[in-house]
């Protein structure tokens, strides 16, 4: 007999627990008992033919019956499944099949832009080779297709490069190798030209009224005088315009004298240049330089005028190489090619 009242009330809690516990398991018993009793209840499936075949009977318990229905579910879910999968696999083939089809027109459009390209390319490259001839500078060209050879020939089926089918590629291959064998020459070319540049505006050849302007009235050698009507050695060509209009220097140069000759040319300039050259410049009205002055090719001297013995506004033009007096025509030819010849033309 226990004398402490807390000790009983502890043992009994304890007791409780316990028989919770037990009574938890109880039930969980019995519901695995009548779970398996249910699951060992038979089910009779018959099949029955129109004809008068055997009947087909077949029993199943609750636990086949259940997993048959699980099988049936997995089935039907599974088929589900691989139609949803099917279906976006053939969106997905249509897409890309359009999107092989838009890059196979967009590949289509470049072969054509290529081959435009390409004969454009070739004409340039004639023309490179005819100046480069002319010029007597060597270089070497695109040249014909690759056929064998090379990194790209062992990657590549030749005979599908002969049929035309990578031959864009093989064309643009050439194309860049001819670009940067031309950078040499090209290089030789602009220095020829510069070299040309140089030496033609040191030789009188700048048409020697602005912009081009005026037309000949008379040009060097045997013509009838204006004024006193008899043969006479015209040393010079004579170009017309409007009185004013800016006369400018044939070559660079240095301004060897100016002056007035009442009784001759009137306004005048004479400039030496180099290689022996030098001109002259008549019947201006205003004059823009002085003496010991360097000019420039195409520098402004003065403007037209009809000073000294002249009929009209005009300027008689000269060119001596040395103390040869020559016509100025075959060098004025060099800047303007559509210069027209007019000889014994008056006023």
């Amino acid at each position: 007999m226990s004398l402490d009242p807390r000790t009983d009330a502890q043992g009994g809690r304890q007791l409780s627990l316990s028989g919770r516990i037990q009574s938890a398991w109880r039930t969980v018993g019995r519901f695995l008992k009548n779970l398996v009793r249910s699951g060992k209840q038979r089910f009779t499936i018959m099949f029955i033919p129109h004809s008068e075949k055997r009947v087909l009977n077949v029993q199943l318990n609750t636990f086949a019956l259940i997993f048959v229905a699980v099988i049936v579910v997995v089935v039907v879910s599974g088929f589900f499944y691989l139609a949803t999968v099917f279906s976006g696999s053939e969106r997905l083939v249509d897409e890309t099949g359009s999107r092989l089809r838009e890059a196979e027109a967009s590949l289509e459009q470049v072969r054509h832009e290529v081959n435009e390209f390409l004969q454009v390319y070739d004409v340039f490259d004639d023309a490179l080779q005819s100046t480069l001839q002319r010029l007597d500078i060597s270089a070497a060209s695109g040249g014909d297709l690759p056929v064998s050879g090379g990194d790209l020939s062992t990657m590549l089926d030749l005979e599908e490069i002969q049929d035309g089918e990578l031959r864009e590629m093989l064309d643009l291959q050439r194309v860049v190798a001819s670009l940067n064998s031309s950078i040499s020459p090209l290089t030789e070319i602009s220095d020829v030209l510069e070299l040309n540049r140089q030496l033609l505006s040191d030789i009188p050849n700048y048409w020697p009224v602005i912009n081009g302007l005026g037309w000949v009235t008379m040009e060097f050698g045997p013509n009838i005088h204006p004024i006193q009507g008899i043969w006479y050695m015209h040393k010079g060509i004579d170009i017309a315009h409007f009185p004013g209009t800016p006369i400018v220097a044939a070559a660079n140069g240095k301004v060897t004298k100016t002056g007035r000759d009442t009784i001759g040319y009137g306004g005048f300039v004479e400039i030496d240049h180099n290689y022996g050259f030098r001109t002259k410049y008549g019947h201006m009205n205003v004059i823009d330089v002085v003496e010991g002055q360097e000019v420039i090719q195409g520098q402004r001297l003065g403007t037209m005028g009809n000073t000294g013995i002249s009929t009209g506004t005009h300027l008689d033009f000269q060119m001596w190489i040395g103390t040869e007096n020559i016509d100025p025509a075959y060098f004025l030819k060099l800047s303007k090619p559509d210069f027209n010849r007019r000889t014994r033309a008056r006023y």
